[in-house]
């Protein structure tokens, strides 16, 4: 499975409120990390490397801000704010995946 593929999962992107291809290429391009030769994203010998743990974060919470853009209607009740809540809780899950590392000089 290639690395927009999973972010496709990790972000259920095509349920509401939906990302597109282009955000999640967008995401990926955030997230790029030098590949295990040291080499840089710029670099033509490069190989695809992600934080797509980073990525996911940053989905979830583009979710959320498109989820707060939207109203309850009556009829529904509080789906909106479930929603919203939800996309910020699935951006904790990503963020607390990720590892952080300290530079000791």
């Amino acid at each position: 499975m290639n690395s927009l593929d999973k972010l496709k999962q990790l972000t259920a992107w095509d349920a509401e409120p939906v990302l597109s291809e282009d955000d999640l290429s967008e995401l990926l391009t955030a997230a790029s990390l030098e590949d295990a030769n040291g080499l840089a994203p710029i670099n033509e010998e490069w190989t695809p490397t992600y934080d797509l743990n980073a990525a996911a974060v940053a989905g979830w919470l583009i979710k959320a801000g498109r989820a707060a853009g939207t109203v309850d209607s009556p009829a529904s009740g509080p789906v909106t704010s479930k929603i919203f809540d939800n996309c910020r809780t699935m951006a904790r899950v990503y963020a607390a995946r990720r590892k952080g590392s300290v530079s000791i000089g």
